[in-house]
C-alpha cells in the first residue's frame, strides 16, 4: 500500500466535510454584479414587512363584519285634499310603522299614525299650503330620521256653503288636534283611578254622518285678536279661588271644564264658578284614559271604551253639576289627558257635546302647569309658564291651564300677570262657545247631526 497515508477516523470526517463545502465556498466567494447584490439585500429586508402586512390584512378580513343592508328612507306623500264645511280632508300614503305630522301655514297642525301604509287628517281648518313629515316608530323604518323630506301641497280651495261630507271612513281616525308634547316624560296625574274597562265588549261604530262632521276644535277663528284662557279642574282646588278672583277683577268670563269628582269634592267652588258667569264644560266624571296613547303613543280607542262608557262618563258629570248648581253644562267637553279620536268624539256628540281641545304643536299653548316634578324636562316654573304662553299667544288660540295644582311653585299667583300681559298685547278674551258659534258649530247643528247617528240625549235647561 505504498504511496498512501492513512489518518484517523476524525481526519477522514473533516476531509469529507471539506470536500462538500469547498465547491460551495467557491460559489459564495465568486464576485456578483452590484445591482444583483442590492436587489437581494432589498428583498431580504422587505420580506418581514410584506409578511407583517399580509398578516394584518388577513386578520382584518376575518374580523370585518358583513356590510349592513341599505337603509330605506321613510317617506310620506299627500295624495288628495278635499275641502268641506268642517275643514279639509287630507289623505295620502306613507312608509309603514311611523307617525305622520301635518304642517300648515301656522306650523304643526296635527299628527296621526300610519295604518296599512295610509294616513288621513279630518277637518283641517288651516288654510295651507300643507306639508307632511314622517317619524319612524320601529326598526323597520330608517333609524334616526326624525322627519322625511316634506311634501308640499297647495292650499285647499275655500269651502262652499253646501254641506260636504267625506265618504271615506277609517275604523279609528285621528283627531286634527295636536297631541300633548311627546317628549314629556312625566305622566299627567289622573283625577281618580281609571275604571276597569279592559274586558268590556266594544260597541258597534256610530252610523249616520261621517266622523269628520265632529271635529276637534283646537284653534278658533284667526281674524280677530281673541283667545280662550281655559281651565281644567279635576283633582286639586289649591289656587282655584285665587284664579277666580283674578278673572272676576278683570271682568273676564272664560270656559272651565269640570269633572264629576271635582264637583262632588268642591261644590262651593263650583257654585262660585257658575255665579261668576263662566262657561262650564264637561271633563267626564272620573277623568279616565280613553285611548292607548299612554301605552303606545297612538290615539286608538281603548278596549272596553264604547258609546255606553263615554255616555256614562258625560252624563254622571252633567248630573253632578246640575245637582250642585241647578244649571246645565254648556254643550262642549274636553277629553281627559287629551286622549280622544273621531270615534270617541262622535259618541260624545250623540250626548250633545262638541269637543274642545287646546292649541298644540311645537309652540303650543299647553301651559304644562300639571307637571309638578322639577326634575322633569317638561317642568316650567310659574314665571316660565307665563313667559311661554305669552310668547306663543296667537289669534284664535286656546290656552290650557288648570284651576288647581299641587305644585310647589303654583301658577295661580301668576295668572293675573298672564291676563294683564295678554291684554296689553291687544288680545281680548273669549269663551269656547263663541269660537264654536263663529265656526258654524252651533248646538242646533250638533243636535241635527247627532240625530242622524242615533237619539241624542235631551238637554234639560
Amino acid at each position: 500500500m505504498r504511496g498512501h497515508l492513512y489518518c484517523s477516523p476524525r481526519c477522514a470526517r473533516e476531509d469529507g466535510r471539506l470536500a462538500f463545502w469547498r465547491p460551495v465556498r467557491e460559489i459564495l466567494v465568486r464576485p456578483v454584479p452590484p445591482r444583483l447584490a442590492l436587489a437581494v439585500l432589498a428583498l431580504g429586508a422587505a420580506a418581514p414587512v410584506l409578511l407583517a402586512l399580509r398578516t394584518v390584512g388577513e386578520l382584518d378580513r376575518l374580523s370585518r363584519q358583513a356590510p349592513p343592508p341599505p337603509l330605506r328612507r321613510p317617506t310620506a306623500h299627500i295624495e288628495s285634499v278635499t275641502p268641506g264645511t268642517g275643514g279639509a280632508l287630507i289623505e295620502g300614503s306613507a312608509s309603514p310603522a311611523g307617525a305622520v305630522f301635518l304642517f300648515g301655514s301656522g306650523g304643526l297642525v296635527a299628527s296621526t299614525p300610519v295604518r296599512d301604509g295610509r294616513f288621513r287628517f279630518d277637518a283641517v281648518r288651516d288654510p295651507g299650503p300643507y306639508r307632511v313629515g314622517l317619524m319612524p316608530l320601529s326598526s323597520e323604518s330608517m333609524p334616526g330620521a326624525a322627519e322625511a323630506a316634506p311634501t308640499r301641497v297647495a292650499a285647499a280651495p275655500p269651502a262652499t256653503p253646501a254641506s260636504t261630507e267625506v265618504p271615506a271612513r277609517v275604523e279609528t281616525p285621528v283627531a286634527v288636534a295636536a297631541l300633548p308634547p311627546r317628549p314629556v316624560p312625566t305622566p299627567r296625574p289622573a283625577a281618580a283611578p281609571t275604571p276597569s274597562v279592559s274586558e268590556a265588549p266594544r260597541a258597534p261604530a256610530v252610523s249616520g254622518p261621517s266622523f269628520a262632521a265632529f271635529p276637534d276644535m283646537t284653534r278658533g277663528p284667526q281674524d280677530r285678536p281673541e283667545l280662550v284662557v281655559s281651565f281644567d279642574a279635576g283633582s286639586s282646588s289649591r289656587g282655584a279661588r285665587q284664579i277666580l278672583s283674578a278673572l272676576a277683577e278683570r271682568g273676564i268670563h272664560t270656559t272651565i271644564f269640570l269633572t264629576g269628582d271635582f264637583i262632588r269634592r268642591y261644590p262651593d267652588i263650583v257654585r262660585q264658578v257658575a255665579a261668576d258667569g263662566h262657561e262650564v264644560g264637561n271633563h267626564t266624571d272620573t277623568h279616565p284614559h280613553m285611548t292607548t296613547y299612554a301605552q303606545d303613543g297612538r290615539q286608538a280607542t281603548r278596549r272596553g271604551v264604547d258609546r255606553a262608557f263615554v255616555a256614562g262618563q258625560l252624563r254622571a258629570a252633567a248630573e253632578a253639576y246640575r245637582a250642585a248648581t241647578g244649571r246645565t253644562m254648556a254643550p262642549l267637553w274636553r277629553a281627559p289627558f287629551g286622549e280622544q279620536n273621531a270615534e270617541i268624539r262622535a259618541w260624545a256628540a250623540l250626548e250633545g257635546y262638541w269637543h274642545v281641545g287646546w292649541t298644540g304643536g311645537r309652540a303650543g299653548l299647553d301651559g304644562l302647569d300639571w307637571v309638578s316634578d322639577p326634575n322633569s324636562r317638561a317642568y316650567r316654573t310659574a314665571d316660565g309658564v307665563v313667559e311661554r304662553l305669552v310668547a306663543h299667544a296667537e289669534n284664535g288660540g286656546i290656552i290650557l291651564l288648570h284651576l288647581g295644582s299641587d305644585r310647589e311653585d303654583p301658577v295661580a299667583a301668576r295668572v293675573p300677570q298672564l291676563l294683564d300681559t295678554l291684554s296689553r298685547r291687544g288680545f281680548q278674551f273669549a269663551r269656547a262657545s263663541g269660537f264654536l258659534d263663529r265656526m258654524g258649530m252651533t248646538e242646533e247643528r250638533l243636535l241635527a247631526l247627532a240625530s242622524r247617528g242615533g237619539n241624542p240625549a235631551p238637554r234639560t235647561p
